[in-house]
C-alpha cells in the first residue's frame, strides 16, 4: 500500500520556484569608448518628478476577483531618495558627487549622472523600474543602466537596487 506524503513536503517543494524569481532585472549598456573610468567628480541631476502607476482595482464577478490592467504611469512629485542613495553610492567608490537641478550650469564635473524612476502601488509605493545614466560633460552617453521589477513582492527600493546598477555603470565596457 502507497503513503500518502504530507501536503507541506510538497510545498516545500514548490517554495523555491514561486520565490525564486521574486528580485527584479537589472541591464546595463556602455556606449562610449573609454578605459577604465577615473572619474573624480560628479553631478547628479534630481528628479523634479517621478512617475507613478496607480494600482487599477479589482472586480468580483461573483466567481472570483479579476486584478484590472495597469494604466499608463503619471506625472507624480518625487518619491523617495534616489538622489541620495546615488550620491552615497557613488562616494563608497571615491567620487566625490553633488546633487543639483537639470540646467544648472556645470562647471568641474567629469561625469554627469541623470535618473528617472517609476513607482507603483504594492500596499506600499515600491520601485517599478529605475533608469541611471552616465553623460560626459560634453553629453556624450556613457552608459545606462536599468531596473525592472518582476511581478511578486519584493518592495524594491533605490537602497536595495542603485548600488549594483552604479557598480556595473562604473564597470561597462561598450557593446
Amino acid at each position: 500500500m502507497r503513503k500518502n506524503r504530507p501536503n507541506w513536503q510538497l510545498a516545500l517543494l514548490l517554495l523555491p520556484l514561486l520565490f525564486g524569481s521574486c528580485a527584479g532585472t537589472v541591464k546595463t549598456v556602455g556606449y562610449a569608448n573609454k578605459n577604465v573610468p577615473n572619474y573624480k567628480n560628479a553631478y547628479i541631476i534630481s528628479a523634479e518628478y517621478s512617475q507613478y502607476i496607480e494600482f487599477p482595482g479589482i472586480l468580483y464577478n461573483g466567481v472570483s476577483y479579476i486584478v484590472l490592467p495597469d494604466g499608463p504611469a503619471k506625472e507624480h512629485k518625487k518619491i523617495g531618495n534616489t538622489d541620495i542613495v546615488i550620491k552615497k553610492e557613488l562616494e563608497k567608490y571615491g567620487i566625490h558627487a553633488e546633487i543639483g537641478k537639470k540646467g544648472d550650469a556645470l562647471e568641474g564635473f567629469d561625469l554627469i549622472v541623470e535618473y528617472y524612476d517609476t513607482w507603483r502601488d504594492d500596499l506600499k509605493k515600491v520601485l517599478d523600474k529605475l533608469e541611471i545614466v552616465f553623460i560626459s560633460p560634453t553629453g556624450e552617453l556613457i552608459a545606462k543602466s536599468t531596473y525592472n521589477m518582476k511581478e511578486l513582492h519584493n518592495y524594491p527600493t533605490p537602497e536595495k537596487e542603485v548600488a549594483n546598477m552604479i557598480k556595473e555603470l562604473l564597470e561597462a565596457k561598450p557593446e
